[in-house]
Parts: structure tokens; sequence; C-alpha cells
């Protein structure tokens, strides 16, 4: 049913969570999964008086690559005694789009990912990640809740 599995990671604790639920997921129909990490340059756009507004960028691409795989070959080690194969990628760009474009690339069956739980100003201002995949994909999207967020709908 699931022969390949997205989870997308953006190197957070919380984005972590799902892991165990893809994993799980991945041994009862015998799947792969794939762990992206989606390096995304920041910029930041300065302007001073009499002076044309200039971007530049906050990191450097090698770094930010380099770190990355880091990350994913650090999880895919801790996850091998699963038995579950699992293969890494990491690419630059918009994470929405390129999460949506591997999943469609690599013909993935499903994709697990956290949520973050973003509302209000911060939502407005950085947008639902989840949000866009979900509108994205393909394929169906397995969220799993920021604990915070789900503490909030039980009240």
């Amino acid at each position: 049913m699931f022969a390949k599995i997205l989870v997308p990671l953006d190197g957070s604790a919380l984005a972590e969570r799902a892991l165990k639920l893809a994993f799980a997921i991945a041994k009862k129909f015998k799947s792969e999964i794939l762990l992206l990490r989606v390096a995304a340059s920041e910029e930041v756009v300065v302007s001073l008086p009499a002076l044309t507004p200039h971007a530049y960028r906050l990191h450097n691409a090698g770094e930010c690559q380099g770190e990355a795989d880091v990350y994913l070959h650090s999880l895919q080690t801790r996850w091998l005694e699963s038995g579950v194969p699992v293969y890494t990628e990491v690419l630059r760009g918009a994470p929405p789009e390129m999460i949506v474009a591997v999943a469609n690339e690599q013909q993935v069956d499903l994709i697990v990912m956290s949520t973050h739980g973003r509302s209000g100003f911060d939502r407005l201002i950085y947008g639902s990640v989840a949000e866009a995949v979900m509108r994205g994909a393909h394929v169906p999207v397995l969220m799993v809740p920021n604990p915070a967020e789900a503490d909030a709908e039980r009240r």
C-alpha cells in the first residue's frame, strides 16, 4: 500500500516527532523511507537612506548543505536497527514546493510530517509549510500535531 514514505524534516525536535509514526507505518507495510531536508537560504533585505534595497544571504550554501547532510545521516544511522530501508536527500529551495516536487518525482505513496502549530501573526508572516504541502500534494499527507497544539484543541 505504501511502498515509499517521505518524511520532510527541518532539523527541529518537533519535526522529528513524525519519525516514530513513519517508521511504524513503514515496518507494517514493508516500505522504504526517504528523509528530506530542504535547506532554504535565508535572505535579508537591507534598505538604507539613499541606497537601493539589497538582499544579503545569511548562510553559506555549502555550509547549509553540509550541515543538512550530517543531520540526515545521523538520523539514518539512528534508525538502521528498525530494518526499514532509509534514504536521504538534501535540496535547496522553498520547502513546500520542494517537498511536493520530491513527492512527485520519487513517486512516494505517503508524506508524514509534523505541524509546528503556528497561528495568528506567525502563520501570516511565515505561512504553514504543512498546509501548503497538504494543498499541493497528490498523495495522502499524515500530519503529526505539535503537542501544544493538540493540548489546546482538547480544551
